[in-house]
């Protein structure tokens, strides 16, 4: 431990040297190999969004503190991200030591939290995951007066959600706001589409097991027709965050939401999906799969997306508010859902061959 916090001491004394250092002065022409004169700590990024968020900000120049608890080799993806020295990366192994919280915080103009989990893992509650770890990092920035900080959220958060995960995150805005009433940003967005989601690939899963003799029967809540959603890109999000940080306090508002362009039924997305993927789709009621999900299992994957709408309200800023335009879904995600089609169904859209993918379980689906 005492090893672990020399090497915090020296990493984090060289972010101190660094903004005490003319190079916090905005310079360069912009892009990688410029200062923007921001340090910024972020929280969660090496999930399955954070990418998408340093390389945003790697590309504007600003320094980035990123505090992680994994490996520290699998986290050097990040690196390229930045130019060098732009970007220190802190292995920090408990988060529950707030005194290593505070030193990650303590030079930055602005703090992201990404951190939380939709899988909930033997070793830890769902308040461990999405509501303790927040708490601790909002009050390690209301000790060290951090000026702004953004949470990111859902839009269908609420405290008395069946789906724990969307609880938890009502419980972690809450506390947020208690702990930075002034410096809190919250953003709430929709459920992400991207090559890396747990949304269009549950969906596009839950169609794919169905056998050829099955004819696409896919089980849904109600037939998908009562269920609404406004799935949003991935990347769009972590840009308009990223347009945020680049903004005056003045300029920012305290509460985001941030939607897709169109809002879909389930059986109207399923159906896009569908039409990707080359797969037939039957949609049934399913009892049995509702009964076994909702409260045997009490699935999260099928509570969330099945049974829950989308509740967005009017008049929140948006990402054109941020000044960014909402992707299309069906521009993005044939890039990855084509992997969902059967292996005679899938075709070089260069030289028009078969491609052979005999050896993935995901692209003959039929297996599954």
């Amino acid at each position: 431990m005492l090893q672990q916090g020399t090497k915090l001491t020296k990493v984090l004394g060289a972010v101190r040297a660094l903004s005490s250092s003319p190079l916090t002065i905005k310079s360069g022409r912009g892009g990688r190999s410029s200062t923007n004169a921001k340090t910024v700590t972020i929280f969660g990024a090496t999930g399955k969004m954070g990418r998408y968020l340093v390389n945003n900000l790697g590309q504007l120049g600003t320094q980035m503190i990123i505090p992680h608890r994994c490996d520290p080799v699998t986290a050097q993806y990040l690196k390229v991200s930045s130019d060098l020295g732009q970007q220190h990366q802190v292995y920090t192994p408990d988060f529950n030591d707030e005194e290593q919280l505070m030193e990650c915080v303590k030079y930055s103009d602005v703090v992201v939290n990404l951190t939380g989990t939709d899988r909930i893992k033997l070793h830890q509650s769902w308040v461990d995951a999405n509501v303790t770890l927040t708490h601790k990092i909002a009050r390690a920035c209301k000790k060290m007066d951090v000026p702004c900080f953004i949470h990111m959220s859902h839009i269908n958060a609420d405290i008395d959600s069946p789906s724990q995960f969307l609880k938890t995150k009502a419980l972690s805005e809450e506390v947020v706001l208690h702990e930075l009433p002034d410096a809190a940003i919250i953003i709430r967005a929709s459920d992400c589409y991207h090559a890396r989601d747990r949304f269009t690939h549950y969906l596009a899963r839950i169609n794919s097991v169905a056998k050829l003799f099955e004819k696409g029967r896919t089980p849904l809540y109600k037939k998908g027709l009562d269920t609404f959603k406004t799935p949003v890109y991935g990347p769009d999000v972590f840009r308009g965050i990223t347009n945020i940080i680049s903004m005056n306090d003045s300029e920012r508002e305290r509460l985001y939401q941030f939607v897709g362009p169109r809002t879909y039924s389930l059986h109207e997305l399923m159906t896009s999906i569908t039409d990707i993927t080359f797969r037939q789709y039957r949609p049934v009621v399913g009892r049995y799969n509702f009964l076994w999900n909702k409260y045997l299992l009490r699935s999260e994957p099928y509570i969330r997306h099945q049974m829950i709408s989308d509740n967005v309200a009017l008049g929140l800023p948006g990402l054109e508010d941020v000044g960014i335009t909402p992707t299309q879904f069906e521009d993005k995600a044939l890039f990855w859902l084509r992997s969902y089609r059967i292996f005679w169904q899938v075709w070089d859209p260069v030289d028009g061959q078969k491609t052979n993918i005999y050896g993935n379980v995901m692209g003959t689906g039929e297996s599954m």
